[in-house]
């Protein structure tokens, strides 16, 4: 097999459906894509369709890019996803604000969260809004000195026990999760974009 890692793989993970898509990285041209619905009446994923889907499909994948799919990234639909808001503040004594302030601020949060929520994994941390000085902003902006600062931060979490399942399953492949994408957070951002 071809040593070289050259494209990108995704796995759609929901109970209603699965879908598997590999894409070349350079120009993002696909290169193998298949998909099922699954007639499941509950909430939750079934596992064994999961497990049945893959064995039709990795075989398939992996020779068609003549390597084997050490990592593939995740997108999931599930009632098992948890969002949390939160606010978080510093002063900052008319200094500038420094990307340092921000970046301890947003790991302050995430240590917060993960505390909190044990039993969960954060899958997404963002942004919602910058307050500087009682000002907002949807950016993060550069060189301005304030007296203090705070941000609306949005965790997107999954329940582990999810996570650790789906991973049992692709072990059977000698597949690793690259990323796991909230579907519903993906399907926002395009929206958005649009």
């Amino acid at each position: 097999m071809n040593k070289d890692i050259n494209y990108y793989s995704y796995l759609f993970v929901g109970p209603k459906k699965f879908e598997i898509s590999i894409n070349e990285k350079l120009n993002l041209k696909e290169i193998y894509k298949d998909n099922i619905m699954v007639d499941n009446h509950y909430n939750d994923i079934n596992l064994d369709y999961l497990d049945n889907f893959l064995k039709k499909n990795i075989f398939i994948s992996e020779k068609l890019i003549n390597n084997f799919i050490k990592e593939i990234n995740i997108i999931v639909e599930s009632h098992k996803f948890l969002d949390v808001s939160l606010s978080v503040k510093k002063k900052n004594h008319n200094d500038l604000i420094l990307k340092d302030d921000l970046v301890y601020l947003l790991n302050d949060a995430k240590e917060q969260c993960k505390k909190t929520l044990q039993g969960y994994k954060i899958i997404h941390m963002i942004i919602d809004n910058y307050q500087i000085d009682s000002k907002n902003y949807v950016s993060f902006p550069r060189n301005l000195k304030c007296s203090s600062f705070s941000l609306d931060i949005k965790f997107i979490c999954l329940y582990q026990n999810l996570i650790e399942e789906i991973k049992k399953v692709l072990r059977n492949y000698q597949i690793n999760i690259d990323q796991i994408i909230s579907a519903k957070y993906a399907n926002n951002l395009f929206l958005k974009k649009e």
